[in-house]
């Protein structure tokens, strides 16, 4: 059973990995295939931060000693997209 991430990913498995399916408006479904959940969502943060780098909706600062480094905040944004997805899939154990 396919869980949706959000619009553009959805998640699937079968026996040996963990699919996901990038949807584009017009275009073709792409598939990615991973060992695990860890890497899938690692895949999808980085791919959010590309998009987000080209539309421009990260602004780069002059660091401080309260602004957290990027690296800490998109590790942080990464562990809690594996809770999620770790949450969608935790009822059913056959893909696990």
């Amino acid at each position: 059973m396919a869980k949706v991430i959000d619009p553009t990913f959805t998640i699937d498995s079968d026996k040996y990995n963990w699919i996901l399916r990038e949807k584009k408006a017009g275009k073709k479904v792409k598939l990615h295939f991973f060992s695990s959940i860890k890497q899938l969502a690692r895949f999808v943060g980085d791919y959010k931060l590309r998009e987000l780098l080209v539309r421009g909706e990260v602004d780069l600062i002059d660091k401080s000693s309260e602004t957290p480094s990027y690296t800490s905040v998109i590790n942080q944004t990464v562990l809690k997209l594996e809770q999620y997805v770790d949450a969608l899939v935790d009822g059913d154990d056959s893909k696990r």
